[in-house]
């Protein structure tokens, strides 16, 4: 079975920014792009009221621009277009169970600030199926290309659903994958690095010997995870971060590094289940 990368999309400045990563992502892959066409996603100040045909004639207008865009960069790559009536989440959760990756887009506050990840990105990126990436609107979205991979790994597995996507991601860039972990252990007099290397070693051993081409840029280091990770994000084309449940009194939610990298990093945000 080939899965399609899919692309939420609602006519916003920050959708035609997913649109033309997740085309770019399709070519790299070899795969074909699918565009969940869904209304109300998000609302701003420059679309009609929502539900109205004036929205519609609006979003439809968008969709157009954005196939005429993808058409135009990418020739070869097969597009198709699934408009959905249902709930947004619903509709963004189902179509990420069939996808390869299911990407999404936010807006840029400010340096300070961050990224604002709308109530129905965020909900996505939590409870989706299969790996979400989300994308800013330009200029702080990268492109593909240029830059490392970032991986985080924290202290707990599985790791084999994070280490398959970032290698799988490093290789079709031609990247250099870096791997971040923080770890508790204090280096032990005249160790150049914390206690847990050879640990990471065996994990990675592996998956070196089944992708050789990939170069591997191991960073063990303690302290805050979050800082860390934003730290090597700074200059990457991606940045991989694994999801578990975290259960809070409002509902299950994303864990802190994985909501500082989806609110802070500078780079694409790939969140991957981990189970």
């Amino acid at each position: 079975m080939v899965r399609p990368v899919s692309v939420g999309f609602d006519g916003s400045a920050e959708s035609l920014a997913a649109a033309a990563w997740a085309g770019r992502e399709a070519v790299l892959r070899g795969v074909p792009l699918r565009v969940v066409h869904v209304l109300q996603m998000q609302t701003g100040a420059a679309r009609p009221a929502p539900g109205t045909s004036a929205e519609r004639e609006w979003a439809e207008s968008r969709l157009e621009v954005a196939q005429e865009q993808l058409t135009e960069a990418h020739p070869g790559l097969q597009v198709g277009v699934d408009r959905v009536t249902e709930p947004p989440v619903r509709a963004l959760v189902d179509a990420a169970r069939d996808a390869e990756v299911l990407v999404l887009g936010s807006r840029e506050l400010g340096t300070v600030q961050g990224f604002l990840l709308g109530p129905v990105s965020l909900a996505v990126a939590t409870h989706a199926p299969r790996p979400v990436v989300v994308v800013h609107e330009p200029p702080a979205g990268q492109a593909n290309g240029g830059g490392a991979v970032v991986l985080g790994l924290g202290p707990a597995r599985p790791y084999d659903p994070l280490l398959a996507f970032a290698f799988d991601a490093a290789a079709a860039r031609g990247a250099v994958l870096r791997i971040v972990q923080v770890t508790d252990g204090e280096p032990a007099a005249g160790e150049p690095e914390p206690r847990g290397g050879s640990a990471l070693a065996e994990v990675l051993r592996p998956w070196r010997e089944r992708m050789p081409a990939v170069e591997v840029d191991e960073w063990l280091t303690t302290g805050s995870a979050a800082q860390h990770l934003l730290e090597a994000a700074g200059q990457a084309a991606l940045l991989v971060v694994g999801r578990r449940e975290h259960r809070h009194p409002l509902g299950v939610g994303l864990g802190p590094v994985a909501h500082a990298a989806l609110h802070h990093a500078p780079c694409p945000v790939a969140v991957v289940p981990l189970g």
